[in-house]
């Protein structure tokens, strides 16, 4: 299951010819704060680099029925099948190439009608080394290198200063066990019980995914490093399962829920945890933080973050890096999109992403800049992936630890045991 990038695929050329004719670039992160002015000021550096070239852009949620990446997969697929090509660059990730996969019955696909950026003379060199050359890199891609890794995440504990002040709550930011969550919870319970309006010791957001997310990185904890044989010593999946299912109770009897309305809308949860000080913690990616920024501005400064709770606290961190474009192989702008690519993939492009983000990236250049250790969330992440080793997952797969070791877990499971943190019949 090794993609490793060696060699030169010769039908790219050596010299990569993009001055004139037209690009169509497909564009994402609208309305994502520091990630839309990122990709706004990438289009005017390339058009300013590339006078003669028309550049043809507009973001996916302007273009596509629906801003999704199901919508994203309809739009390559019909241009596969039609042979005509709308796009040279489209938005694509992991989930996007897989339902492409199943709609041509093909997961092979990427290699047909993709560039393979394995076969870019140097690009490999833009990136960190342990994506590309890695055992599992381009793993949920087949095994094709389709673009440029400049988004990177952690999952992390978010939480609201202010309400922790407010109930007297110390939050543990590394290290986190399953007793630490427990007793935060236990105290929103007991401050609810003369409260005139409760507080949410979890803020619950339709189809966030947040709770799945708790629920993966306490199962994770508690399952058995495995040595360099591949044996293993400590709890087996069944006894993790069972471990992390009976927390979840656990935590439901205090109703960590309460106050809450699963159905609102991401502004108005933002609203709801800083605005209105009624949620203290919101389990989510790092890449939240432009979220929070563009839906309340003025309260960013009340958010921190704190490493996922484990069994006994977190040795790894959890998370991921993403592709995020792709360049039709057939498409008459592919030389173009190959050059936007590349534009993408250079150094101060990292940097950039890092200061407008709060997150990673798999850029190579992401240099220390000491005015970030003035800002808590840009230090915060550095310290975890410090202190992780840069032990990062494939989103699918949540955590690289046990990607060989340990079966695929059961998101039913997780559904059943959410419905008992929340202490109701929804679902997410």
């Amino acid at each position: 299951m090794a993609f490793l990038c060696y060699g030169v695929c010769s039908s790219l050329a050596e010299d990569i010819s993009a001055d004139t004719g037209k690009l169509r670039w497909m564009g994402h992160w609208k309305g994502e704060g520091g990630r839309e002015q990122m990709v706004r000021e990438v289009l005017d550096e390339f058009r300013f680099l590339h006078p003669k070239l028309d550049v043809e852009f507009q973001f996916a949620s302007d273009v596509l029925p629906e801003k999704s990446q199901l919508s994203a997969a309809n739009c390559i697929v019909e241009m596969i099948r039609s042979g005509t090509f709308d796009w040279d660059v489209v938005w694509l990730d992991p989930l996007i190439y897989s339902m492409v996969a199943d709609q041509l019955d093909d997961w092979d696909w990427g290699r047909k009608h993709l560039v393979d950026f394995c076969a870019v003379p140097g690009f490999g060199k833009t990136q960190k080394n342990f994506l590309v050359e890695g055992k599992d890199a381009h793993r949920y891609t087949a095994g094709v290198f389709p673009g440029p890794y400049i988004e990177g995440f952690l999952y992390t504990a978010w939480y609201n200063q202010s309400v922790a002040d407010r109930l007297g709550l110390d939050i543990r930011e590394e290290g986190m066990t399953e007793k630490d969550l427990l007793g935060y919870v236990e105290k929103v319970h007991a401050y609810n019980q003369t409260a005139a309006e409760p507080i949410a010791a979890f803020l619950d957001v339709a189809r966030s995914g947040s709770f799945r997310r708790l629920y993966y990185g306490l199962l994770y904890s508690c399952l058995p490093e495995c040595d360099s044989e591949g044996e293993a010593d400590g709890p087996t999946i069944a006894e993790a399962y069972a471990r992390t299912d009976a927390f979840f109770g656990e935590l439901g009897r205090y109703q960590p829920t309460e106050g809450n309305a699963a159905s609102v809308t991401w502004p108005d949860a933002a609203r709801f945890m800083l605005v209105e000080n009624r949620a203290l913690f919101f389990f989510d990616a790092t890449w939240r933080y432009n979220a929070f920024k563009t839906a309340c501005p003025e309260r960013i400064g009340q958010l921190r973050l704190a490493q996922m709770p484990g069994f006994g606290g977190n040795s790894h961190a959890v998370g991921g890096y993403l592709t995020t474009w792709a360049v039709l192989k057939n498409a008459p702008g592919r030389d173009a999109g190959i050059e936007l690519m590349r534009h993408w993939s250079r150094p101060p492009i990292a940097q950039k992403w890092v200061r407008y983000t709060k997150c990673p990236t798999g850029l190579k250049g992401d240099l220390y800049d000491p005015t970030f250790g003035q800002d808590i969330h840009a230090e915060f992440q550095r310290r975890l992936r410090l202190k992780c080793n840069n032990l990062m997952a494939d989103p699918p797969v949540f955590s690289s630890r046990f990607v060989e070791q340990y079966p695929s877990i059961d998101p039913e499971r997780a559904a059943v045991a959410v419905l008992k943190l929340r202490g109701d019949e929804g679902g997410e």
